[in-house]
């Protein structure tokens, strides 16, 4: 074990976490043998006591509980905190703070950022906490301004869920899809559900974050802008000549991944070179699963062997 630190010689000094730090520039040097189950709490990098929705009990930064007088003040704090979304106290400011953390998470754009603190304004104050819940009033206002936004804002509502629960806030899929469903009485909704050709642009997008995908369209000769533009308008094609009765039930996200899918085999008879991925790769870089792709390209786009490609 040295005694001076490897980089800058300064003195070494062992911390209750079982590690030795360098003083002067603060190098973790050596984890001590019997202290290396403490050591694990350096990972957490937790500070302080954790207040969660969805434990009783409070611990400090080296996982054990706190002591009783400071159970029941962290829990008279946790319900203070609720209570902001709860309606019995209203802090607009906090609200507005974590509405914006969630729409920056989801990299939505500002004007759609602008117009859901306009609609969460304008709710609050007319009706104080129709649902009783401000979180998931906020996911209200979130889901009208991205479909305001139309295929500018393509967002899932597990996205939202997601998005929400990073923040502290559990919300639940099936809740948030029927209130939904309630919600034009005091929240104007353009339409209840997207449609799939909104998600045909999301799904390029990821097709777009993958190098090998871009280096196959390159390989054939094609450019990737001329690729994913024509990938675009035969897609979009392909969504709308499904008649509604195939549509009905299936996940509109899916639904899209499956008609990009089709659309790039079109691409590939069309110019005559081989497809460009595989079903197994698409399904891993879009984020879908395989089966449902499969599903889908037999039962729906099983007699769609023909499209028109529309000009650029």
């Amino acid at each position: 074990m040295s005694i001076a630190c490897e980089e800058c010689d300064g003195s070494l000094v062992a911390v209750p976490q079982g590690v030795l730090v360098c003083s002067r520039c603060g190098l973790v040097q050596e984890i001590l043998p019997d202290r290396a189950v403490a050591s694990l709490v350096l990972s957490k990098q937790r500070l302080g006591s954790v207040i969660s929705k969805k434990t009783a009990s409070f611990i400090d930064c080296t996982e054990r509980d706190i002591s009783s007088p400071n159970q029941l003040k962290f829990n008279r704090l946790k319900k203070l905190q609720d209570s902001i979304y709860g309606g019995s106290c209203l802090d607009v400011f906090q609200l507005h703070r974590d509405l914006e953390h969630v729409a920056r998470y989801l990299m939505l754009p500002d004007d759609v950022i602008e117009l859901a603190m306009n609609c969460f304004d304008g709710v609050i104050s007319k009706v104080r906490n129709p649902y009783n819940s401000y979180a998931l009033l906020m996911a209200v206002c979130l889901v009208s301004a991205s479909r305001t936004a139309g295929e500018r804002a393509p967002v899932k509502l597990t996205e939202i869920v997601d998005a929400f629960e990073r923040e502290g806030h559990h919300l639940s899929v099936k809740v948030l899809a029927k209130t939904l469903c309630y919600a034009s009485n005091i929240i104007p909704l353009n339409k209840k559900f997207r449609q799939s050709e909104d998600y045909v642009g999301k799904v390029i997008d990821k097709l777009k974050n993958s190098p090998c995908i871009i280096v196959r369209i390159r390989a054939v000769h094609l450019s990737t802008d001329f690729y994913f533009a024509e990938l675009s308008a035969i897609s979009k094609e392909l969504l709308s000549q499904i008649p509604p009765p195939k549509r009905s039930g299936k996940n509109p996200f899916l639904l899209a991944a499956s008609a990009v899918y089709e659309g790039s085999s079109t691409i590939s008879k069309r110019y005559m070179f081989p497809q460009l991925f595989t079903k197994v790769q698409f399904s891993k870089d879009v984020g879908i699963a395989e089966y449902t792709l499969r599903s889908h390209l037999a039962s729906v786009f099983a007699q769609k062997k023909t499209i028109m490609v529309v000009p650029l």
